[in-house]
Parts: C-alpha cells; sequence; structure tokens
C-alpha cells in the first residue's frame, strides 16, 4: 500500500519535496511502513502493554544503569565539550556544522539527555574534528576494588 500524503502535515509534504529523488523514494518507504496496518496495530500492542505496566506498578520499567556506566558516559561528555572548547568552537558552530539543534547541543553537554542516540553522538564528535571509537572493557575493569 503506497503511503497516503493526506495522512502528512504541510510541513512534511514541504521538507519532502525538497529532497532529491532518492532520498525522497526512502522517506516515503518509510512513512508507508509505519503508516501500514501492521505497524499500527504493533504500536498498540505496544502501548497497551506500557499502559498496563504503569497501572499495575506506577512506573514503567526500564533497562538498568549502574551508577559506574553513568559516570563514565557523564565523563565522555565532558570530554566531548573540552574538546569543542578547545578547538574554541562555540554551541553555534557545532549546531551549524553538525545539524543539531543547539538547545539539543546544549541540554546534552549539560547532562539533561541521558540516552542520546550514537548518531548524534558521532555527528557532533564530527563536528569538532573528531571521530567515536568504540571499545570493550572488562566490568571488574571499571568497579573500584
Amino acid at each position: 500500500m503506497p503511503m497516503d500524503p493526506r495522512r502528512l502535515s504541510e510541513r512534511t509534504r514541504q521538507s519532502l519535496a525538497a529532497l532529491s529523488p532518492e532520498k525522497r523514494a526512502r522517506a516515503e518507504a518509510a512513512f508507508t511502513r509505519i503508516q501500514s496496518p501492521e505497524y499500527r496495530e504493533g504500536e498498540q500492542r505496544d502501548r497497551e502493554a506500557l499502559d498496563r505496566e504503569y497501572r499495575a506498578t506506577g512506573t514503567i520499567a526500564s533497562t538498568p544503569t549502574t551508577e559506574v556506566d553513568v559516570e563514565a558516559f557523564q565523563g565522555f561528555i565532558r570530554s566531548l565539550r573540552q574538546e569543542r572548547e578547545s578547538a574554541g568552537l562555540s554551541l553555534d558552530e557545532v549546531a551549524s556544522r553538525s545539524g543539531i539543534d543547539k538547545a539539543q547541543l546544549s541540554r546534552l553537554e549539560n547532562g539533561k539527555v541521558l540516552d542520546p542516540r550514537s548518531s548524534t553522538l558521532s555527528r557532533y564528535a564530527r563536528a569538532i574534528g573528531k571521530r567515536l571509537a568504540w571499545s570493550l572493557e572488562d566490568i571488574e575493569s571499571q568497579q573500584p576494588r
């Protein structure tokens, strides 16, 4: 079933019109997928499950994060900010280079965004002339002895 343009806002339709044909086709395919009855049924099931959990417990469980993980992440975010400042870049410049909203960058640097997407972190890093490098460490090496 093709995408139903009547279900899109005027702003979204204008944004689609400004895309290259290849990007527009990919975006339209994504809209078609999320407008499908199967996708919408799955979304409804998920909402109902979360609603039942909230009514039963008063909360919605999330994946637990250890204090060590939180501290490590906060240190990583501090290092991004320090690198930005060392490079003499303002939040406005990083926002322009990365395509990330200045307010969002500020929230990220100030610890208000607790679970940013890896693509956001990668775009931020590239905007300051860095790249992300992923690694694994043994849990024992992170815990105080």
